[in-house]
């Protein structure tokens, strides 16, 4: 099995040790920042002229979290690394936003709502390992690139076949925006693409992702 992650993507360079525990606790920090920025536009009202940006709505949804997440994970020097920066990311969203909602808003959170996110933040290192390989080449990056894409997808449209749509726009930026970050070259790309679609209707008909919390 380690022959094959070498194989489909290799560590490159070393980061030294002071500049790992930085960009930890900067995945710590930005998760911190996003979980205050989430609950804040969540309680509060944006001017009238931000209201097409529907920020509250927004983050209130699991695509652009988990789309953080991913970004996180492929762009880490190493598997690792990704698994950990990733953990951090979620400590800190969880912290900010639930401190924030417990302190400022004066309410605890709802507790199997905040229990979904606690099982995602401890699943999310493991996770993390096997994204970081979606960036590299070989059949393994081609499976992870296409089960990934799939999930942006299902939160982009709807896939009855009699009423195919966008269903939330935004969502559709960030399907188009995992496009892009896991590009390797087009010839891959377009096997993890091809391959996306008939995972994304798997996971729709069988409603996969509802039933592990993230749809």
């Amino acid at each position: 099995m380690l022959k094959i992650l070498n194989k489909t993507r290799k560590v490159s360079g070393k980061m030294s040790v002071p500049k790992q525990i930085m960009t930890t606790f900067f995945a710590l920090l930005f998760g911190g920042g996003m979980g205050i920025v989430a609950k804040f536009l969540d309680l509060n009202r944006l001017p009238s002229f931000l209201d097409w940006l529907d920020l509250s709505n927004f983050f209130g949804r699991t695509a652009p979290w988990i789309f953080i997440a991913v970004c996180l994970a492929v762009f880490s020097k190493s598997p690792l690394k990704a698994g950990i920066n990733v953990f951090a990311f979620f400590v800190g969203m969880l912290i900010g936003y639930y401190v924030w909602t417990s302190v400022f808003a004066g309410f605890y959170p709802d507790i199997p709502y905040l229990m979904r996110w606690l099982i995602l933040a401890v699943v999310s290192p493991f996770l993390a390992f096997l994204i970081w390989y979606a960036r590299g080449r070989g059949a393994l990056a081609i499976g992870i690139s296409s089960v990934l894409i799939a999930i942006f997808c299902c939160f982009a449209f709807n896939l009855n076949f009699a009423d195919f749509r966008i269903l939330y726009f935004p969502e559709f930026i960030l399907w188009l925006a995992s496009i892009g970050i896991l590009f390797k070259d087009v010839k891959q790309s377009a096997f993890s693409l091809l391959i996306s679609i008939p995972v994304a209707l798997s996971f729709e008909y069988t409603g996969l992702l509802g039933i592990i919390g993230i749809g």
